[in-house]
């Protein structure tokens, strides 16, 4: 009995041996056997590639509105329980960034936050590649956009620009290649076709999908590919497929919510919450998610400052910005102020 306590005491590395129930594995089989258990479970046991197990909407909602699990409630119910971010309401009402609140005894500011202007070179068409075959040369860095059929991938992209360069449709699927834009040779924006429902037919999907799996896998100068998500329905299934191949490739990539004038700020407010959860479980994954707004402009010159950071191009455009927005900040910080002070609570007189 001490030979075999003075025998496991000496193998020092091996883990801890396990008492079986059974009456023939006796402790008197010693570091031998113990070491030829673990060579052979090691050499048997396959290996598991690390990767991001992504949460679907509904646990995501649970989590974030802490539902007991024998409470059973609809998308919608959870969604009307979560609490939005206080900063984050504060971010969108100084960006003015989706539907105000309206009503009779509603004040309104007089002020407003004056956004420094961020001028990128405006685009023209460089290259279309229907096969891998036909992508252009790599030289400048590269900014990919994709997401959803009919979420405004182009037009972020005219958009960001100011530029008429991308045709735009309200038809979903009018982008069957990869679009490859340049901007003065200083980078190339490229917008490639949409995933989920399209005019198309299936192989042409399939097709698609391959080509997009082609060129995040292989182009060296991709810097970012920005996935473009819908502010009206946040995250779905296809775009939870889509960032598995991003983890799965281990290239960076960063949400970009659209159409944040549809939304209320409110439920805006909460669908970035619920967005950023997901960002942050994901290492391949920019923490932080924008908001924009193609059709009054809210939040473009935030992305464009994204843009042109991640392309190394910052003292190029971004030269004076960070002074001109501290200033812009400070003014805003003191009109806030004087608003919140003079304001009262008004009651509606019977």
């Amino acid at each position: 009995m001490a030979s075999n306590i003075l025998g496991l005491w000496a193998c020092r590395r091996l883990p801890l041996l396990r008492l079986s129930s059974k009456p023939s594995d006796t402790i008197s089989t010693g570091c031998a056997g113990e070491a030829r258990r673990i060579a052979t479970t090691a050499t048997d046991r396959p290996e598991r590639k690390p990767s991001t197990v992504h949460r679907t909407t509904v646990e995501a909602l649970k989590d974030a509105v802490n539902v007991r699990g024998a409470e059973e409630l609809s998308n919608r119910k959870l969604f009307e329980r979560l609490q939005p971010d206080e900063k984050t309401m504060e971010m969108l009402d100084m960006h003015r960034l989706g539907m105000e609140k309206e009503g009779r005894f509603v004040r309104r500011r007089w002020f407003g936050y004056q956004e420094p202007e961020v001028s990128l070179p405006r685009l023209a068409f460089f290259a279309g590649a229907q096969s891998s075959k036909s992508f252009p040369s790599a030289s400048l860095p590269e900014i990919g956009f994709v997401g959803r059929s009919n979420v405004g991938k182009s037009t972020l992209v005219n958009q960001v620009c100011g530029s008429a360069a991308a045709r735009i449709s309200d038809r979903p699927g009018l982008t069957q290649q990869i679009n490859f834009y340049t901007a003065r040779d200083d980078f190339h924006l490229v917008d490639m076709p949409g995933y989920g429902f399209a005019f198309a037919k299936e192989e042409e999907r399939v097709g698609w999908q391959s080509l997009i799996e082609d060129y995040i896998r292989n182009r060296k100068t991709l810097r970012r590919v920005m996935v473009l998500l819908d502010a009206r329905h946040g995250i779905k299934a296809n775009d939870r497929d889509f960032m598995d191949l991003m983890d799965r490739t281990r290239t960076k990539y960063q949400f970009v919510l659209t159409k944040c004038d549809l939304v209320r700020r409110t439920d805006l407010a909460k669908r970035h919450l619920l967005v950023s959860q997901e960002a942050a479980s994901s290492k391949h994954c920019i923490p932080r998610v924008m908001l924009v707004s193609a059709r009054d402009g809210a939040g473009l010159n935030l992305l464009r400052k994204e843009i042109a950071h991640t392309c190394s191009l910052g003292q190029k455009y971004l030269g004076s910005y960070s002074r001109k927005e501290s200033i812009a900040r400070a003014e805003y910080d003191s009109q806030l102020k004087i608003y919140k002070e003079t304001s009262r609570s008004k009651k509606r007189r019977r």
